[in-house]
Order: structure tokens, then sequence, then C-alpha cells
């Protein structure tokens, strides 16, 4: 296919294995962001001793730079020409970087002061996310290419988001139960220092093995994708920034952006504190804390199966609201009946069950919500070639991930900020922190960032564009197509 057929061409209609293929690519980001967000924040604060504040200040200055690279990631690869089409070039350039900075990131120097030892997380925070960006941004718009039905959207951002789930849950269990297993020097495993560069080897190798397999196995689509439009200029900043007013001129979208900014806030808070919270709050062993895959795996799955049949029966915009609601009620719901002595004790034998429920119960929600808010951004980008004529995945979904990373940094942030408010102590073991603190623990990680989660539910009900006016665009977009043709 020439570079000149119009950017809307359609994909004939994709394999199951074709499908597949594509969604091990989502592996790469479920090890990364797992490592980030549950591993990351507790190795340098708890073993290397990092200042709270300045482990999240880091993951802060990274914001800035995804602040620039992903949007512009977006832009890049909608205006990119050649025999590997609009995503691939970048999606195979990722695969060195993303494996060598991740790996870095985890094996800082010995004798690092507390500066340098910033100065360390800071690069490689950078470097690594510019690195997922190269291959997340073009392929997350690369699934929006695929096809244009809007239930069908759905099924391939649902088998998306099991390789995801399989990518976190991996790195969770090997982590946990294999790199970081108790010893009799560290009861605690996860406080042993020395086994965290064998665990950033293995999911670096991971990460670049999923990456390759995705890129090659949907090489063969790139004559059929929708090619670069002309008349966008040349690439560049200021193209950038024109395409993103121009993407937050849609009110469907501008929605989206804002709401997922409040909720990725409090789901970065919430990673960055779960490993303390299971440890100290909790007091639950590290098989404790594995079996908590199990019971949010069924959760995720069960979700994730009942999302296109909620798509279908109601809309994507009420199962994301309802998905939302029930994430933040069950996700802060345990600290705060702590809090008011109606939860049962750490000494209880009901309180293993009753958080493996929660666990559940907020998996099987988030699943819901995660597919519905994915196969929405792909209708946008429906609605923006209504108006400008152009194809442009690569921006909206570059403007998203910027959304979720810059508040999941951001969240990252504030938990830094709470633990050295709090004076949360460093290299202690569990059962030696002070009531009080744990708490102010326990309220900051649930009632009070509960509130993040209302003000994006907020957002998310302005956006407007439901199935019948989807269906309309569709029809509209066909139509000029065939005048086009003609």
């Amino acid at each position: 296919m020439t570079d000149d057929r119009p950017a809307s061409a359609s994909v004939p209609r994709v394999s199951r294995g074709t499908k597949y293929l594509y969604a091990v690519g989502r592996i790469s980001e479920g090890v990364k962001g797992r490592a980030f967000e549950f591993f990351l924040f507790f190795y340098y604060v708890q073993v290397l001793g990092l200042s709270g504040s300045l482990a999240g200040l880091a993951v802060g200055v990274a914001l800035l730079f995804d602040a620039i690279t992903d949007p512009l990631a977006g832009s890049v690869s909608d205006g990119m020409t050649g025999r590997l089409g609009r995503r691939h070039p970048m999606m195979y350039a990722s695969i060195l970087p993303l494996g060598l900075f991740f790996y870095l990131l985890f094996v800082p120097p010995d004798g690092l002061g507390q500066y340098a030892l910033f100065g360390w997380l800071c690069v490689f925070s950078v470097l690594t996310r510019t690195a997922m960006t190269l291959f997340q941004v073009p392929y997350l718009s690369l699934g929006a290419e695929l096809t244009s039905n809007y239930t069908e959207r759905t099924g391939i951002v649902a088998i998306r988001s099991v390789f995801g789930a399989l990518g976190s849950v991996g790195a969770l269990l090997l982590g946990l139960n294999l790199f970081l297993a108790p010893t009799p020097e560290f009861p605690n495993g996860q406080l042993n220092g020395a086994a965290y560069p064998p665990f950033a080897l293995a999911m670096s190798l991971i990460m670049m093995l999923t990456v390759l397999i995705c890129a090659r196995g949907t090489q063969h689509l790139v004559p059929h994708l929708p090619q670069a439009s002309g008349g966008q200029g040349r690439i560049g900043l200021s193209r950038m920034f024109r395409e993103l007013r121009e993407a937050m001129g849609n009110g469907a979208f501008r929605s989206l952006f804002i709401g997922m900014m409040f909720l990725y806030i409090v789901l970065g808070t919430h990673a960055a504190l779960s490993l303390h919270m299971s440890t100290y709050y909790w007091e639950l062993s590290q098989a404790q804390i594995s079996s908590f895959v199990v019971s949010g795996g069924i959760g995720y799955l069960a979700g994730l199966m009942v999302a296109r049949r909620f798509h279908v029966r109601f809309d994507k915009k009420r199962a994301f609201v309802v998905g939302l609601a029930a994430l933040g009620i069950f996700g802060a719901i345990g600290p705060g009946l702590r809090e008011i002595s109606l939860f049962p004790a750490n000494d209880s034998m009901l309180l293993l069950p009753t958080l493996q429920l929660l666990v559940f119960l907020t998996a099987f929600a988030g699943a819901v919500a995660g597919v519905s808010g994915g196969s929405m951004m792909a209708d946008v980008a429906d609605s923006h070639e209504l108006s400008s004529g152009r194809r442009q995945e690569g921006i909206f979904f570059g403007a998203a991930a910027f959304a979720g990373k810059a508040a999941s940094a951001f969240g990252h942030m504030i938990a830094g900020f709470a633990i050295d408010i709090i004076g949360f102590p460093r290299h202690v073991e569990p059962g030696t922190v002070a009531p009080e603190m744990l708490t102010e623990l326990g309220l900051f990680y649930g009632p009070i960032m509960a509130i993040g989660m209302v003000v994006g539910i907020i957002y998310f009900l302005r956006y407007d564009l439901d199935q019948h006016r989807h269906a309309e665009i569709l029809a509209t977009l066909a139509a000029r197509r065939k005048a086009a043709g003609e």
C-alpha cells in the first residue's frame, strides 16, 4: 500500500492468533508497571535508605520528561512513513533500551549518598519510562486501528488487559516467591537488597522478548493499516503542541484526560504504598501477600469476562463510572473500617479472607473500568477523524499515556511526602512501628485518597460519546470515504 492511501483505511478481519500476538506486548507494560509501583519505591526507601520525599521527587522529575515524550511519541508515530508503517519502527527501537535501562535502575553503585542515589533514580527512571513510551504509545495506537467496531474494540482491549495482568501478576509472584523469598538472614525477603538485581535482570529479559514477539507478530498487518495523513507539517514540538490543542478541543477526550489524571493520582499513591501497607499495616507474610495474586487474578478475569457484555447491554460510560465507583469504595473501605474498629484485627483468622475478598472485588471493578476506558479512547479517535479529517490515534494515546504516568508519578510524590510527614521509620521489622504512625498511614491510604476518585468520576460523567453517537460517526466516515474513492 502506498503512503497516499486514505488514512482511514480499514484492516481486514484480524485472526484470533494475531490478536494474541498483539496482546503479548502488554506483558512488558504489566511487568514494568508492577516493578515500578510495587517494588521500586520500597526498594529505594526501605532497603537503600533514600528519603521518601527524594524518592517521590525523583518520580516527579521523570514526569517532566513524560510530559514531552508521551505526546511527542504519539505525534511522531502518527506522521511516520516507510516500509514498516507508522507504529512498528518505534516498537522495534524500544527493545534494547528498555531492557538495559530497567536493569540499571535496580543496580545503583554501592556507597552512594542521598543526592547521588536520588540522581541515579532520576536518570534511570527517566530513561526506562522513555524507552517504554517508544513502545507503549504506538502499541496502543495500533490496537485502535485493528477495528472500528464498537464492541469488537472492547474484546481487543480485554485480551490486551489479560496479558497485561499476566505480566503484572508474574512480576509479583516471581519477585516475592523466587527472588525475594525469605532466608534465615532476611525473614522478610523484600528487605534483601542483593535479591533485586537478579529480579531486574529477569524482568528485563521478559519485557524485551514480549515486545519483540508483539512487533514481529503484527508486522504483516502494516500494508493494511492506516498510513500518515497529509498536511500535518514537520515532525517536532510545534506540531505536537498544535495537535494537543486540537485533541483537548474534543470534549469527550478532555473529560477522559482530566478524569484520568485524578484517577491515576489515587492509583499511583496506592501502588507506591501497597507494600508498606501489606508489610506494616496489615502485618502479612510474603505467602499471604502472594495469595492476593490468586484472588486478584480471579477477580480481574471475571471483570474482563463481563465487561464486553456490559457494553452490549448498557453503555461504556456507565460501565466505566460504575466500575470506578466500586474501585474507590473497595480500595478505601478496609483502612476506613479498621480505624473505627469494624475490621478484623491483624491476629484474627478472618483478616486474610476478608482482605482477599476486597482484593477480588477491587480487581473485578478495575477490570471493568480499565477495559471500558481503553475502548472509549479508541472511539474518541473516530470522533476526531470526523472533525479534522486526520487519523491520529497516536496523539490521543500519547496524551492519555502521559495523563496516566504523570498522575501516577504525582501519586508517588504524594506517597513519598506522606511517609516523611508521618515520620515512618526505615529498615524496621513488622510489629515495631508506632500505632499512631500506622493509623495515619491507613487513613491517608484509604479515606483521604478516595476523595481524588470522586473528583475523577465527576469529570468522567461529562463524556458524551455513546454507542448511538459512535454509530453515526462511523456511518458519516464511511460515506465520506466512499465519496473520496469515487
